[in-house]
């Protein structure tokens, strides 16, 4: 009996380690696309600049140098950094499938003839609460209703 046990043992302890193989494999195959920022739905804004071409449904005059307001996305990271027409901005975001929200929004403090555009761009960019992709446009909304449209360039 005793050399049958031995047996036994010996031809299931290789079937176990070659499911623990398999089991292992899995888990890390599992958690390498979990944690993939290709699956996540910002990984094509990244590399990029987002300009401000539409606030509150009133178009925003472009010249096309570093002043217009934009943002950028370190999508590792989920922050953002950018200009709000004047001040460098920065901040954090998260965001799930169709929500988003930006937090710690954060600025210079350096004295501009349209300030007032940039503190409605940042009030406006910490109460968006969605948004919506539609060809090279990024839509930020709030409660449904798009509040930003950024174009990337």
């Amino acid at each position: 009996m005793r050399v049958t046990g031995t047996v036994l043992y010996i031809i299931q302890r290789p079937k176990q380690i070659g499911s623990m193989k398999y089991l292992f494999l899995a888990v890390i195959v599992i958690t390498a696309f979990k944690c993939s920022p290709k699956l996540s739905p910002d990984s094509g804004w990244g590399h990029q600049e987002w300009v401000v071409v539409e606030m509150k449904g009133v178009p925003v005059q472009q010249s096309g140098g570093r002043r217009d307001a934009h943002i950028s996305f370190d999508i590792a990271e989920k922050r953002f950094s950018g200009n709000g027409g004047c001040n460098q901005i920065n901040g954090n975001y998260s965001l799930d499938k169709k929500t988003i929200k930006f937090t710690e929004v954060l600025s210079t403090k350096m004295s501009c003839t349209d300030i007032e555009f940039e503190n409605t761009f940042l009030s406006t960019l910490s109460s968006i609460d969605h948004y919506e992709v539609r060809g090279s446009d990024l839509l930020l909304k709030k409660n449904k209703e798009t509040r930003l449209v950024l174009r990337s360039r």
